[in-house]
């Protein structure tokens, strides 16, 4: 492969930070921020997961577009102040992308959930997610200007680049394969579901 040699991060759950929501009403682990080490107010990009044991209101991000994955429970029905009709997210794999200007309300359906977040700065950056579960799903990614980041919920998860490395994933692992600048053309990545129940999440970011 020509051109600047890519840089990919695997991290577990020693590599996240657990922290109190913006909100204080529970926890979240962050798994990756942009730039490192931002504040709450002011981050282009956020990956984190966060259990949520009881009804309540989220956290209002101002500025932000969320995307919201449930990882494991019996799902969530979230309330929106801005939106006609609340969306139901009935169990592990099932998400909605909200914005965080919004007050926002989560239900839960029948006992806790931990779900998978991303948040990207409205007018700076740009995401979207796709869930992994079930069959092989494959990437075109353009390393000089794009991130790409893969948390594995459940089961095992094999990630392929063509003619350059190979990854496993086991549940709570992460692969960041962040922007290469000056990276020439673009890469295919293959990500394989490697066992039954496997689950997992890609996140794609994206300078506007």
């Amino acid at each position: 492969m020509s051109g600047p040699r890519l840089t990919a991060k695997l991290l577990g759950p020693d590599d996240y930070k657990v922290m109190p929501w913006k909100n204080g009403r529970g926890a979240t682990t962050e798994l990756a921020i942009e730039p490192a080490g931002a504040a709450l107010a002011d981050f282009d990009w956020r990956i984190s997961v966060a259990d949520v044991t009881e009804d309540g209101d989220f956290s209002r991000f101002p500025g932000y577009d969320r995307t919201l994955v449930v990882a494991e429970g019996n799902g969530m029905e979230l309330e929106f102040d801005g939106a006609s009709a609340p969306q139901r997210l009935a169990g592990p794999g099932h998400g909605a992308m909200f914005s965080g200007d919004w007050l926002t309300r989560g239900r839960l359906i029948d006992g806790p959930v931990r779900d998978f977040n991303v948040m990207s700065a409205r007018g700076r950056m740009h995401h979207e997610c796709e869930v992994i579960a079930g069959g092989p799903v494959e990437f075109v990614w353009e390393p000089g200007a794009e991130t790409l980041f893969c948390h594995c919920i459940a089961g095992t998860l094999v990630l392929k680049m063509r003619g350059s490395a190979e990854w496993n994933l086991e549940p709570r692992q992460s692969l960041w394969l962040p922007v290469t600048e000056g990276h020439p053309g673009f890469s295919q990545l293959m990500v394989m579901p490697h066992s039954r129940g496997t689950l997992a999440v890609v996140a794609r970011l994206r300078k506007v």
